[in-house]
């Protein structure tokens, strides 16, 4: 369950030293705050929904909203709010859906990367993850490499999704025929996408 929702604030509180009180008629004893509002999901802010100001009166302890102030006061409470910044912390959730999708970005250029080199170095026990024909997942394992060509057993059974590969990658699956890829082959199939992944026991 995605817990969500918005929640506001304090961010700056300061004295007006020349507001008049609208109740008490007091000068000097306005205190103007600023609270600021935000989305959260699981009370990770993502981004600012906008401030809210209130004021009070610290003679008579009456509260107002800026738009009952006298003129003045409302320059003097403007003048204020334009002081508060908004906290760059408001936005660390945004911050972190931008760090994931970089990371996503730098961590498939990398898979990209190992899958091109090891498919261009093949070795014995090479376990390659591919599309087939119908958009499903299945394997192969090499069993012998040549100079240009490789033996491979394929999987006897595929998934429609990546996840499923750990229940099928199991050793009893690999009892057909063995089959052979040239070079070519290889790289044409790296080349179309139909290659997804290749494990190597290190």
């Amino acid at each position: 369950m995605i817990i969500f929702g918005s929640r506001a604030t304090h961010l700056k509180s300061e004295q007006l030293r020349n507001a008049v009180c609208p109740h008490c008629e007091n000068r000097g004893h306005m205190t103007a705050s600023v609270y600021g509002r935000h989305a959260h999901v699981f009370w990770i802010p993502f981004f600012p929904m906008g401030n809210t100001g209130v004021l009070e009166c610290q003679h008579c302890h009456k509260g107002f909203k800026p738009k009952d102030l006298p003129e003045k006061a409302r320059l003097e409470y403007k003048n204020f709010r334009g002081t508060v910044r908004t906290p760059i912390w408001k936005f660390s959730g945004l911050g972190l859906v931008a760090l994931l999708i970089t990371w996503g970005f730098y961590s498939n250029k990398m898979t990209e990367e190992k899958v091109k080199e090891l498919v261009e170095n093949p070795m014995m026990f090479d376990t390659y993850t591919f599309k087939t024909e119908a958009n499903y997942y299945s394997t192969f394992r090499v069993l012998e490499v040549f100079k240009d060509s490789i033996y491979v057993n394929y999987n006897d059974y595929e998934t429609d999704k990546k996840s499923g590969l750990r229940k099928i990658d199991i050793d009893q699956n690999y009892q057909g025929d063995i089959f052979v890829l040239t070079n070519d082959d290889l790289k044409a199939m790296h080349e179309s996408g139909k290659i997804e992944d290749i494990e190597r026991d290190k």
